[in-house]
């Protein structure tokens, strides 16, 4: 699979974009759901435009691609607090995120409420494309293995989408995150780029989870730039290589 964040993309390239990602042999296309996004101010909605994740779904669909969603509510992608809407500081300064702080979840499944049902009826068990939804992002880099918090989400999502759509989570290859991001009944990924040993790293996995496939839910091909600082450029030749090592080991690979 790649990946494609509808949020940073404008509607009307959607379908071209998707459709090149198609052509390219990709299966599927992986995103984030951005909270701060969608629920700007507190209780203010917004799924129009550059946010309709349902026809970004939906166009996906429509050019025969699967579709992997990555909802938090933490998601990192570079984005301010991590896609967390900077009214919860506001709302409440001593809130802590990430935690099963009775606050924050509070506002975590408001914002459940909201999105869930959309996703629903666009399951692959509903006939939709949805086939995974990872539940937090990179938990374990935290090192707080807040088990009440990770369960929560686990359970409120599960009211929504049932057992039968995967759900799973994504950390680095190192044991001591895999174990801290790990959710009981959720698939545990890997994460990790170029210069990575992929037969160590998905053997740190399965040290997690024992059955079922390598899976390498972000593979990075490039890197991020910060202000003030060069421009990053990747070699291919590591790119390819590894990739290669990879889809030798039968692994899935998202970029």
């Amino acid at each position: 699979s790649g990946t494609m964040h509808y949020f940073r993309v404008p509607q009307e390239y959607w379908f071209d974009r998707l459709t090149k990602m198609r052509a390219a042999g990709l299966n599927a296309v992986q995103t984030y759901v951005e909270w701060s996004s969608h629920e700007p101010q507190p209780e203010k909605y917004d799924f129009s435009g550059i946010n309709d994740v349902v026809k970004y779904i939906e166009t996906a669909n429509k050019v025969g691609l699967l579709v992997i969603l990555r909802i938090g509510p933490f998601i990192d992608a570079e984005r301010d607090m991590g896609g967390l809407p900077f009214w919860l500081r506001k709302l409440n300064p001593e809130m802590k995120m990430r935690r099963s702080d009775p606050t924050f979840l509070r506002y975590v499944s408001r914002w459940y409420s909201n999105l869930l049902p959309k996703l629903v009826p666009l399951l692959y068990s509903n006939g939709g494309p949805i086939i995974m939804i990872q539940i937090e992002n990179e938990y374990g880099g935290i090192d707080v293995c807040d088990s009440k918090y990770k369960t929560y989400l686990r359970d409120f999502v599960r009211k929504f989408v049932g057992n039968d759509t995967v759900l799973f989570t994504t950390d680095n290859d190192r044991y001591t995150a895999l174990k801290c991001g790990k959710i009981e009944g959720v698939y545990a990924t890997v994460d990790f780029g170029s210069y990575a040993d992929p037969k160590s790293s998905f053997a740190v996995q399965k040290m997690i989870e024992k059955r079922g496939p390598f899976v390498n839910s972000e593979y990075y091909p490039g890197w991020l730039d910060h202000w003030e600082e060069p421009h990053q450029t990747v070699a291919i030749s590591p790119i390819i290589k590894t990739l290669d090592i990879m889809l030798s080991l039968n692994a899935s690979v998202n970029m």
